[in-house]
């Protein structure tokens, strides 16, 4: 809580709640047998769950959407709940992080690589930076701190918590394992990086909004930000799809990495969509291996592309007034939110 915070003082109050809340959890959480602190993070997912009607129906409704009738309600459900479970462990690890995987050899005891582990330590030798895309699934946390014991040149673009004592904690607590950067100036900041032979890590999977691209995500239009795939269509920068995806429990995973390889022959637009349909597709086969493993509480489709047709494939959230749709962006660089 270092830096000055201009707000009324009853939101510094609050804010200052908060945060006492969120640093006696995670002094807790420390406190605890990382099995236990397991259980008792299932516990508050269960029990958010039950609280939280608007995530727990836009759950249910990604859910419904993206699996249709090869899911039964029931199925459903249980998927939500362990995804709301999945949820608050990953915030538990990133508190017992230091605990349950200290060092490189502790990490490489408890997690199998799979796919284009060479590929991508030949681009480190040979000094290339790039791009790792992911998404809201697995471990995303733990696989950065997975690549940073392996002395990757690495650094994530993260969202800000509206809370700033809370950002200033979870940022100091990422930092321990890796650089991070907002928003504000990624574009600079990710070229920066990678021209310096280090890598960004971004998550792809957000709705876009208005400034989105419409790519299929099961089948249904998703507004995605084309900010990756912007700057590696201009800057033929390299991307590679990772995924870490929990293996049952006490703390072992599965990382899943493939090199993004663009058609030979395409305009900057081409390749841009070309990128953006091949990651979700990937995304589509990671969430099959786990899907409750998958962040179903975001309302991934809540943007739909203007004069499209209603019709029953589509989701149905809660709304504040009218949902508004968007088409996708031709110019410029939208950035992840």
């Amino acid at each position: 809580m270092g830096r000055p915070v201009r707000a009324p003082w009853w939101m510094k109050a609050f804010w200052g709640v908060q945060y006492g809340v969120v640093r006696g959890a995670s002094m807790l959480v420390q406190a605890l047998p990382p099995e236990l602190a397991e259980r008792a993070a299932r516990a508050m997912g269960r029990l958010y769950f039950r609280l939280d009607g608007p995530r727990r129906r836009a759950a249910l409704e990604n859910l419904r959407v993206a699996f249709g009738a090869t899911k039964d309600e029931a199925e459903r459900r249980r998927l939500a709940v362990a995804s709301f479970e999945h949820a608050f462990v990953l915030l538990f690890e990133i508190v017992l992080r230091q605990r349950i995987v200290p060092n490189l050899r502790a990490f490489r005891a408890s997690t199998r690589i799979f796919g284009d582990e060479q590929a991508a330590r030949d681009e480190l030798r040979e000094g290339r930076g790039g791009f790792l895309l992911t998404g809201h699934f697995g471990s995303w946390e733990t696989a950065g701190a997975y690549l940073s014991y392996e002395r990757v040149p690495f650094t994530a673009v993260a969202r800000s918590v509206p809370n700033p004592y809370v950002q200033d904690f979870l940022t100091g607590t990422r930092r321990q394992s890796f650089g991070v950067f907002g928003k504000s100036g990624a574009v600079e900041s990710s070229l920066r990086v990678i021209r310096k032979g280090g890598w960004v890590a971004v998550l792809g999977d957000q709705n876009a909004g208005r400034h989105g691209v419409f790519v299929p995500f099961f089948g249904v239009p998703a507004s995605t930000y084309p900010f990756v795939a912007t700057l590696a269509a201009m800057y033929d920068v390299r991307v590679y799809f990772g995924a870490a995806i929990r293996r049952g429990s006490r703390f072992r995973y599965d990382f899943h990495m493939r090199r993004y390889v663009p058609p030979a022959e395409a305009t900057h637009d081409e390749r841009r969509l070309h990128l953006l349909e091949t990651y979700h597709r990937w995304l589509e086969e990671m969430i099959a291996m786990a899907p409750e493993q998958y962040f179903w509480m975001h309302r991934r489709w809540k943007t739909r592309p203007i004069g499209e047709e209603n019709g029953p494939h589509l989701p149905q959230y809660d709304h504040r007034g009218k949902p508004r749709g968007a088409v996708p962006v031709r110019r410029g660089i939208a950035l992840p939110r």
